[in-house]
This record gives C-alpha cells, structure tokens and sequence, in this order.
C-alpha cells in the first residue's frame, strides 16, 4: 500500500476533525468578521472571481451563488456591483453574523456543500467560493 504522508493530519481541513460548531463558533465568528484584514482580502479575491466569471456587461443584474459564505463578506462585494446572491455556509455563526450583524442583501441558507443543494439546475448565472 502507498505510504501515507506525515503531513496529512496537518493539512486536514477543519470539518474532517470536528462539527463547525468547534472552529465556528459564535466568538470566533465575530472576530473573523470584524477582521480588517479578512475584509480587505475577501474584497479582493471577490473582486477576482468576478473578473473570472466574465460575466456579460449588459446592465442586468446576474444571480449568484457564493459558496462558503462565512460572514457575508464575499456577497457585500457582489451587492456592491450590483448582483443578487444566494450564500450557503456550513456554519450556523457565521451565517448569524451575516444576517444580524452585518445585514447583508443576499438569501442565507445553513447547508453542507458536500451534500449538494436541493435546487435546480441552471438557477444561477454564476458561482463563487473565496474561502
């Protein structure tokens, strides 16, 4: 059998080891989303995506789906040029820092990605994931 590498375990992500509730929880929420670091690098990998996704300059508005959500930072980026989202996030506290703290434009659903969304397919112009 091939040889498993030390690293691994390093390198797990955060919902291999424990349930959200453990790395996202209510305090470390708050301190992620009031990080002006985090705000200034979620802006800008934001920024990027939208660029990638080539989206068409007609002046409408595109649905999107932001991915991971977290605390709404990607989607303020997204409401800034215009668009709607819809943001999904594995994280219960986040999602409430999203919706009471920083009350943000876009539709907020408590979901694991790894198990797909019960929506239908084509319903978004576009898709993103920053985190």
């Amino acid at each position: 059998p091939p040889c498993e590498s030390t690293t691994h375990s390093a390198m797990s992500r955060p919902e291999h080891v424990a349930p959200p509730e453990i790395f996202y929880n209510d305090s470390e929420a708050k301190k992620y989303a009031r990080n002006s670091r985090m705000m200034e690098i979620q802006e800008r990998l934001t920024e990027r995506a939208l660029e990638l996704l080539h989206l068409p300059d007609d002046g409408v508005p595109k649905l999107l789906l932001d991915i991971g959500c977290g605390s709404g930072m990607s989607g303020e980026t997204l409401t800034a040029h215009g668009h709607e989202w819809f943001g999904t996030d594995i994280s219960a506290a986040m999602l409430e820092v999203a919706r009471d703290d920083r009350e943000v434009e876009g539709d907020l659903a408590h979901s694991d990605m790894g198990q797909g969304l019960p929506l239908r397919q084509a319903m978004f112009d576009g898709a993103i994931s920053t985190s």
